[in-house]
């Protein structure tokens, strides 16, 4: 047997078992895809094909232009799938002449609170470092962290209202940076000339993680943050 048909027939078949297993579990995960039944038949048509072993060198490179259409169409149907879904949330920032405006677009699968259903807490804090309660009612909570030392980090939790302004902040020798927590949720860190840092995200609610010190440091901020993921159900 030819060792390079036989090789071309053992890619051509990985390759397709790769495209099938990445294209069942798409179209699985979503009951409201977005492509057609004709598409769908067309590339059940493309990973289904077979053919001779003469054929097989001329089918690993349709194959592999199939891998290519079929990763475009998996990026497209992230949209699709719930657990990606249901985290895609656009931040919008409005400048004004003292202070920046931040605002949430929203598209999500499950309803977003109206009121503060469950006060989410830091699982992690600093050694030493304490939380008490400053304000709380149904439409935000607001915690104190501090150290015992005169440092102190503000934590705030308010309702998400989409497409509206429900936080403004210092627009003076600030630089705006996005940074993901845990790897999926995407938060933007606001670092200031003077050293403190602001960190906000969304994750049902709006958070607002204050530190306004000489002694600021983001990788704590991003800890605290990280610490507080509800899908995890700590």
């Amino acid at each position: 047997m030819d060792k390079t048909n036989n090789m071309d027939a053992l890619m051509t078949i990985a390759l397709k078992e790769i495209i099938r297993e990445d294209w069942d579990a798409v179209i699985s995960a979503s009951d409201d895809s977005p492509l057609s039944p004709k598409f769908n038949r067309r590339m059940e048509r493309m990973i289904s094909s077979g053919g001779s072993k003469k054929q097989n060198h001329g089918r690993l490179k349709h194959i592999g232009i199939g891998i290519l259409v079929a990763l475009a169409v998996f990026a497209m149907l992230g949209m699709a799938i719930p657990p990606v879904r249901e985290a895609v949330i656009r931040t919008v920032f409005t400048w004004y002449d003292e202070c920046f405006g931040v605002r949430y677009e929203v598209d999500a699968d499950k309803p977003i609170p109206t009121a503060i259903e469950e006060v989410v807490l830091p699982v992690w804090m600093p050694d030493g470092w304490t939380l008490e309660t400053s304000y709380s009612d149904k439409f935000g909570v607001d915690h104190i962290l501090s150290d015992g030392n005169g440092n102190f980090i503000d934590l705030e939790q308010t309702i998400l209202q989409p497409d509206q302004e429900t936080t403004w902040f210092d627009n003076t020798d600030v630089e705006i940076e996005a940074v993901l927590l845990n790897g999926s949720t995407e938060a933007q860190l606001f670092s200031y000339a003077d050293g403190s840092f602001i960190l906000t995200w969304v994750d049902r609610y709006v958070f607002v993680l204050t530190w306004m010190s000489e002694s600021a440091d983001t990788d704590t901020l991003i800890r605290i943050a990280e610490s507080m993921d509800q899908s995890k159900g700590d």
